[in-house]
């Protein structure tokens, strides 16, 4: 796996994240709003990602299973990072104007 695809992947399956994350909580009273980020982007981590070794028919060497286990983690990352910060912040600015 070259660190472009890695690049690549984290961010398509980011975005899967966020947008799954943000439909789970608009539907369902959520109270703990980071262990359902967590799950959603261990699924979309792991699932995308062995999805993406089948389909481009990557071989399963040591590197690639590293990338593939630091996936998850760095899906979980920038999806916590993501949407709920920038909407924060522009209520911060929203607030500061007023």
């Amino acid at each position: 796996m070259t660190i472009t695809l890695f690049i690549t992947l984290v961010s398509v399956l980011s975005t899967i994240s966020s947008l799954v994350t943000e439909a789970i909580k608009k539907s369902v009273t959520v109270t703990k709003p980071t262990l359902v980020v967590s799950i959603v982007s261990a699924v979309c981590g792991w699932g995308g990602g062995i999805a993406a070794y089948i389909l481009m028919g990557i071989a399963l060497t040591p590197s690639s299973i590293v990338c593939l286990i630091l996936l998850a983690p760095a899906i979980f990352l920038s999806a916590t990072l993501g949407y709920d910060k920038v909407k924060e912040i522009l209520v911060q600015i929203g607030k500061i104007s007023n």
